[in-house]
């Protein structure tokens, strides 16, 4: 079983019932103690949202991939509670057909109340979501990153300068702390 399919297996058993901590796991905790296990396999990977706490790395085997390593928000159970009732609207086919656009405004208007992304040219903007309430300020260059993505797998990322020669998904490119893309035509550098 791919994780994709793990991920709606988990989503469609929170919907039928919440199983809280999973003590019995041999991972618990993998993120904290009391932690909600309802959905161990989180239908938004790759989110590319930085302020979750996850962030692009480079696999062992070479290959780029979202770690979620610090991200706790999926369980947090007044999360997975929202998550539930958001999802329940739809009829669970569309959830098994819809792809990741759907799933990223879905987490965008879960936790923003609304998409903040966008589509521009050939891709989808989603530093709009990763600066959401940052300062930031103006620098006078830099680089961002275009992740392209076949279904919920990360294919390739590369570094950019500018949205017309994206095809994927545009990220900021992060730096420790450290967020550095384009806010409405400008370079900004926000912390985290």
């Amino acid at each position: 079983m791919n994780p994709r399919e793990r991920s709606l297996i988990d989503l469609f058993a929170a919907m039928e019932d919440f199983a809280g901590p999973a003590l019995e796991c041999n991972y618990y905790p993998c993120h904290f103690d009391g932690q909600d296990c309802s959905i161990c396999f989180c239908p938004f990977y790759p989110c590319l949202i930085y302020q979750l706490g996850g962030e692009l790395v480079v696999s062992s085997s070479g290959r780029y991939v979202w770690s979620c390593k610090n991200c706790t928000w999926i369980h947090e159970k007044e999360n997975v509670e929202e998550i539930v009732t958001y999802f329940t609207a739809f009829p669970r086919q569309l959830l098994v057909e819809e792809g990741w656009h759907f799933f990223s405004k879905s987490l965008q208007e879960i936790i923003f109340g609304e998409e903040v992304g966008w589509f521009e040219s050939r891709a989808y903007n989603l530093m709009p979501a990763n600066f959401f309430n940052k300062t930031c300020e103006t620098v006078v260059e830099g680089e961002f990153l275009d992740v392209i993505l076949h279904g919920f797998e990360i294919i390739s990322v590369r570094r950019i300068v500018s949205p017309e020669e994206a095809e994927g998904v545009i990220i900021p490119k992060k730096s420790g702390e450290t967020l550095i893309g384009l806010i409405e035509g400008e370079f900004v550098r926000c912390t985290l």
